[in-house]
C-alpha cells in the first residue's frame, strides 16, 4: 500500500513538471510568434513611409504617412517602447500633418532618452509649426545650461552620482582632519558643491512638478474658464493640437491645464494625452 502511494506521488510530480514544461514551451512559442509579427509590422511601417516619400499626389502621400504612423504606433502599443520607435511615430505623424501626435511622440522619445538628437531636432521643428500665440517651453537659465548633463541621466543615475560626490567629499574632509591637509579640504569642496547642487535640483523638481505633462492632440480644442460646456471661452481662439501643457487637476471629463506662460484653462480630458503614458 505504501509503495502504491509513493508511486502515485511520483506520477503526480511527473505530471506537474510535464505541465510546467509544456506551458513554458507554449509561452515561448507565442513570444517568438509575437516578436515575428511585430517585426513584420515594423517592416510594413518603413515600407509605407518609403512609399509616402515617393508618392506624387498629396492624398496618397498623406494616406501612406498615416499608415506608417499607425503601424509604428501598433508596435508601441504591444509594449515595445524605445526612443527610436517613438521618434519614428512622431516623424510619420509630422509628415502626415498630425501635429499633436508628432509632438507627443517626440516628447515620449525624449522622456526615454533626453539626448536623442533626432527627437530633439524634430520636436524643435514641430514647435515652429504651432500658431505664434501658443507658448513654448521657456529657455533654460545659465545655471540650467551649466548642469545640462543632469537631464541626460535617469533618476537612479542622479542618485548614484550624488552618493558618489558625497562619498568623495566625506573622504576629502576626513583626510584633511586626520592629517591636517588643507589641500585635501579644498579639493573636497568641489564634490560637496556638486552634491548640494544635485540635492537642490532634486528638491526643485519635486516641488515644481505639481501636475503631469501632457499634449493637446485634438485640433481646435476649446479652452474654458471652468469645467463646464457652458463656461465662457478662456482664450479668443481654440487651442492647437501640439500645444504642450501641464495637467493640474482632473474633474470628471475635464482637465485643468497650465500653459507655459502661466495661464490656465479647462479642456476636455479626451483632447489631450499624457506624455508619461508610455
Amino acid at each position: 500500500m505504501v509503495n502504491k502511494n509513493r508511486i502515485g506521488i511520483k506520477i503526480n510530480e511527473c505530471l506537474k513538471y510535464l505541465v510546467m514544461f509544456s506551458t513554458i514551451i507554449i509561452a515561448t512559442k507565442f513570444q517568438v510568434e509575437a516578436a515575428g509579427l511585430l517585426e513584420g509590422k515594423i517592416k510594413q511601417a518603413f515600407m509605407a513611409y518609403a512609399q509616402a516619400q515617393e508618392a506624387t499626389k498629396r492624398e496618397d502621400r498623406m494616406e501612406k504617412f498615416q499608415r506608417a504612423q499607425h503601424l509604428f504606433s501598433h508596435v508601441s502599443e504591444q509594449g515595445v517602447g524605445t526612443a527610436a520607435l517613438y521618434t519614428n511615430i512622431g516623424t510619420a505623424a509630422l509628415q502626415a500633418e498630425n501635429l499633436g501626435d508628432a509632438v507627443l511622440a517626440f516628447r515620449r522619445a525624449l522622456k526615454l532618452d533626453p539626448d536623442y538628437f533626432q527627437a530633439l531636432q524634430n520636436l524643435q521643428q514641430a514647435r515652429t509649426l504651432l500658431p505664434n500665440w501658443v507658448p513654448r517651453p521657456t529657455e533654460e537659465s545659465v545655471l540650467d545650461s551649466f548642469f545640462i548633463w543632469r537631464k541626460s541621466l535617469s533618476a537612479a543615475e542622479q542618485s548614484g552620482l550624488a552618493a558618489l560626490f558625497f562619498l568623495l567629499a566625506s573622504i576629502g574632509f576626513s583626510i584633511s582632519i586626520r592629517w591636517r591637509l588643507i589641500l585635501a579640504r579644498n579639493l573636497a569642496l568641489l564634490p560637496l558643491l556638486l552634491w548640494v547642487a544635485l540635492v537642490v535640483f532634486y528638491i526643485v523638481d519635486i516641488t515644481a512638478s505639481e501636475g503631469q505633462d501632457a499634449v493637446i492632440t485634438v485640433d481646435d480644442t476649446i479652452a474654458r474658464v471652468a469645467d463646464s460646456i457652458n463656461a465662457p471661452q478662456r482664450f479668443s481662439q481654440p487651442m492647437s493640437a501640439g500645444t504642450e501643457v501641464e495637467v493640474l487637476e482632473v474633474r470628471d471629463n475635464w482637465a485643468h491645464v497650465s500653459l507655459f506662460n502661466g495661464r490656465d484653462a479647462w479642456v476636455s480630458f479626451a483632447s489631450l494625452a499624457y506624455i508619461a503614458n508610455l
